[in-house]
Parts: C-alpha cells; structure tokens; sequence
C-alpha cells in the first residue's frame, strides 16, 4: 500500500517546465528562443536604479511570464505548455500578446506579427473551439515521459490512493508530525 500514496515519479516532476524545453528543442532547434520571458514595462520606478537592465531585474517578479518567445524571421511566436489547466494557459496568451509591443527585452522585435501557440499533451473539441476564435495554435505535443505523469494524475483520485493518502496522514498525525 505504501507504493499508492508516493509522490510524482521522479521522471514526472515539473512536467510543464520541461514540456515546454523539450518542445522548443525539437521544434524550433534553428531559431532563437527564450524561455521564461518577462512581459510588460518595468514597475520599478526610473530612480530606484540608474540602469534599465537593473530596474528590469527587480521588477521580474510583478511582470507577466509567458513559458517561451520564439523569434522567427517574419513574428513573434508566444508558447505556453500546459498539461492541467489547458483553460489557463489559452486565457494568457491574449493578454500576453497585447504586451509584446511594451516588453524592453523584445523591442528589436517590435512591429512583427504576434502569434499564439498553446502546447499540451492532450486537447478537447471545446479547446479547439475557443483556439480557433481566439486566434491561438494548438499543438499537441505527448513525449514518451509525459505518460508517466498522466497515469499518476490518472490515479490520484480513485478510492485506494484516497485511502492510501487517508492512512498516512493518520500515521503522520499519531507520529505527532
């Protein structure tokens, strides 16, 4: 019983962050590519530090982060990876491209077509339906490793890992942990 109640596969942590890295390596292995790219001016006001670079840094925590930017020869490609909450991912994306003419880090590339992808391992016609009205690519994209973490979300909810779950946290409490 103990095996039901065991965290994520070690294969399986982080499954979005490294969704998104491996995508952009297979799909984009010629083009330039950021990930984790800050949107959105600097809230930091011009006087708390001389440099624009300085003030960028210190306000990466109160911008917007968009999974990944690929730059292409004609746009701007947008990615977010989701593998949950794919409703999420698509309802930033929008938001995300409205504040690429304002981001300091792409200004090189101002003036270029924004594009929307969404990458996931799974969709629903509902999905393909709200891309295709918004605008944003669906692109589904399912490594080998992905159904590892599938399975174990799978599971999570059925009766013996609830339980499992249940027994330990009783063992943890009578342990006075």
């Amino acid at each position: 019983m103990a095996t039901l109640s065991r965290s994520v596969p070690q294969g399986a942590r982080n499954p979005e962050s490294r969704l998104i890295a491996e995508y952009v390596a297979v799909t984009f292995p010629r083009d330039r590519v950021m990930l984790r790219v800050p949107l959105g001016p600097s809230v930091v006001p011009p006087d708390a530090f001389p440099d624009w670079i300085r003030r960028l840094r210190a306000s990466r925590g109160w911008r917007p982060e968009v999974d990944a930017v690929v730059i292409r020869d004609d746009n701007v490609l947008l990615i977010e990876a989701k593998v949950n909450e794919v409703l999420y991912g698509m309802a930033k994306l929008p938001f995300y491209k409205l504040l690429v003419d304002d981001t300091p880090e792409l200004e090189p590339w101002y003036g270029l077509e924004v594009r929307m992808r969404l990458v996931a391992p799974a969709t629903a016609k509902w999905v393909d339906l709200l891309a295709e009205r918004t605008g944003i690519e669906v692109d589904l994209y399912r490594p080998p490793w992905i159904e590892t973490y599938l399975a174990y979300r799978a599971a999570y909810w059925d009766r013996e890992h609830r339980l499992a779950r249940e027994e330990n946290r009783k063992a943890r409490g009578r342990l006075g942990l």
